[in-house]
């Protein structure tokens, strides 16, 4: 018992190839935001995913009860008008899954199997209790993380990207099938880029941001998916009431001496660079973040003077950046905030190394209940955190990173950002843990922390960190000096709207009057298939023996292509180590109390560890630096 929340230990059976495998759960019990497991043992809630199941002419019909937002009866038209073949770009916290749930369970009716891949063990297992509640009828196999369930034992598979890439699973008939590509921006990589399987004919790709550092994006997922179906951002997530419109106030921060005089010594060098660059014929003059993806670009690629000067001046703005992001007087001044954390409803704390996360711990810890998450951070351990997070056992949590993607974090009204973003997918990724919507009362709110005078300051022109992603959608946002601590929090003194807009839903119908009167074939077809119907009609047999043809042009979305200069000497690639994490980084062994493990050493990401030397060698290290 925990400040009023009960839990409980659940021990669950999960058939696996007709074999009951026992696993326990450790979970709170009526909490309105209890973790998935509980809701698909002690019953769902009413805005979860249930499934009805009504045999019509002897045929099996799988389709979720859920209500859908109306973008996402919108995408799933784009999708099919596609020929099935797309990528759904939405912000996160939008409410992307519903839409593949949407397309399995149509894959599912029509015969075809449907395989879902995912970066980690742990969105495979929140994918595969996900698709057991909304399509109970179905068969949900697993490969990865132990598991190895087969194609042939299942409707539906769920498999890492590691693992799809190296057991390559095959739709078992020749009706064919669907992959679902979670997070499909990290399907880019030479390795990870196996785990698009050609034999689908059907493919459904879901990204928040569709952007990567190299060319995978215009020479293997938009080829692969065919483009991009519908995007989604946050502008019209908040209009439709679907996420909730932020306050964000911007905390100015001076920086130490000595730390200016070093950043003024590397911005003088950084400008000599700069005059450099911008005469290679083709490289982009603006916005800044062009030009800083195609001097990534020439630093990566090529080998002659261009790519030489790149990398040096990236060399510099990496130092630069790691100046302002670890600046001693940002962690001085973070003390400030401890009772606004501590009055929030969960915070979270964003940050770029696990250094800056142990200098934000060291400074709150004595001040309020505040934990770390970083990629040492044991499966267990991570679960628990979430878990006080969720039921309000702690106040706060530090992350590097490791939160910004692909795990399913408690909801939270107040994020910090003590270092920042590097990207615009980790800006779009950081914003949905905090803009998820929001009951009356509860305001999302961001406080910035930002080096005056530096590539943070958001006043700058070539500024750094995408805050124009948060500002352009912001209720209202404003700029505070060191000393105007007072007037910050009476800013963030914010309960959200008086009036919250409900989101535009479709859904359950019972009047065939309800379909738009101009609807044409597909979208009368998504209608009768996607909209959950209080009851079967004549109408939606005929529309399911209907064969939809493809358009003759796919309707895809406009994607630019970023602007990228000519390269001079092509770099010929090293020979890549033996060992690289799923991001595709080296790995390192290393020796720990609870015994042996592969390291990353990009993100610091590290596998189960094991007490035997050999079995860590052969251990898969699941990491982030491609997402």
């Amino acid at each position: 018992m925990s400040d009023g929340c009960a839990c409980v230990r659940l021990v669950v059976c999960i058939p696996r190839n007709g074999v009951c495998n026992e696993r326990p759960y450790v979970v709170p019990v009526g909490l309105p935001d209890s973790p998935p497991i509980v809701r698909l043992l002690l019953g769902p809630r009413a805005d979860c995913p249930v499934s009805h199941n009504i045999s019509w002419d002897g045929r099996r019909v799988n389709s979720t009860k859920q209500s859908l937002y109306r973008w996402q009866l919108e995408a799933l038209i784009s999708w099919i008008r596609c020929g099935r073949r797309g990528i759904v770009e939405a912000v996160t916290g939008s409410g992307k899954t519903n839409v593949a749930l949407a397309a399995a369970a149509d894959a599912n009716r029509r015969g075809l199997f449907v395989l879902v891949v995912v970066p980690s063990r742990v969105l495979m297992n929140q994918w595969a209790l996900c698709l057991a509640e909304a399509l109970p009828d179905c068969q949900i196999g697993r490969l990865g993380d132990n598991f190895s369930d087969e194609v042939k034992g299942c409707d539906i598979l769920v498999t890492t990207r590691h693992s799809a890439s190296t057991r390559h699973p095959l739709p078992p008939t020749k009706a064919g099938g669907l992959i679902i590509a979670d997070e499909c921006h990290g399907f880019g990589g030479e390795t990870l880029r196996q785990s698009l399987i050609h034999d689908y004919q059907e493919r459904l790709g879901l990204t928040a941001t569709l952007e990567r550092s190299d060319r995978a994006v215009e020479n293997t997922l938009l080829p692969y998916f065919g483009g991009v179906c519908y995007r989604y951002d946050f502008g019209q997530a908040i209009a439709d009431g679907v996420c909730a419109q932020p306050r964000v106030a911007f905390a100015a921060v001076p920086l130490a001496e000595e730390e200016r005089i070093e950043y003024d010594d590397i911005e003088a060098s950084l400008v000599q660079a700069r005059q450099v660059l911008r005469t290679i014929p083709d490289m982009p003059q603006g916005p800044f973040s062009a030009f800083l993806e195609a001097v990534s670009y020439l630093a990566e690629h090529d080998a002659g003077p261009n790519g030489k000067e790149a990398v040096r001046y990236l060399e510099a703005f990496s130092r630069r950046r790691e100046i302002v992001a670890t600046s001693r007087t940002k962690y001085e001044v973070l003390s400030q905030f401890a009772p606004l954390i501590k009055q929030a409803a969960g915070s979270l704390l964003f940050t770029q190394t696990v250094k800056a996360a142990n200098h934000a711990i060291n400074r709150l810890d004595p001040l309020l209940n505040i934990e770390i998450i970083t990629g040492e951070t044991s499966r267990g351990n991570r679960e628990r955190i979430l878990g006080d997070l969720r039921a309000g056992a702690i106040d706060a949590v530090a992350a590097p990173r490791v939160l910004d993607e692909g795990i399913d974090v408690p909801d939270a009204n107040l994020g910090i950002v003590i270092s920042a973003s590097r990207t615009r997918r980790q800006m779009i990724q950081r914003m949905g843990r905090i803009l998820r919507r929001k009951p009356l009362g509860s305001g999302a709110r961001f406080v910035i922390l930002f080096a005056s005078d530096t590539l943070e300051d958001p006043r700058t022109d070539e500024r750094d960190g995408f805050m124009e992603e948060i500002q352009d959608v912001a209720e209202s946002s404003r700029i505070f000096g060191a000393d105007d601590y007072k007037q910050l929090a009476n800013f963030l003194d914010f309960p959200g709207p008086k009036v919250l807009t409900p989101p535009k839903t479709i859904g359950p119908l019972s009047s065939l009057g309800s379909i738009p009167t101009q609807s044409d074939l597909i979208e009368r077809y998504a209608w009768l298939n996607f909209v959950a119907w209080r009851e079967r009609t004549n109408d939606h047999a005929e529309v399911w023996d209907i064969e939809l043809d493809n358009e003759e042009t796919a309707p895809y979305v406009e994607f630019q292509t970023p602007e990228l200069p000519e390269l001079g000497v092509k770099r010929v690639p090293k020979a890549k180590a033996t060992r690289l994490s799923t991001g595709e980084q080296p790995v390192v062994l290393v020796k720990r109390s609870d015994g042996f493990a592969l390291q990353c050493t990009g993100c610091s990401a590290i596998s189960e560890p094991t007490k035997f030397r050999w079995k860590a060698l052969d251990a898969t290290v699941e990491c982030s630096c491609l997402w």
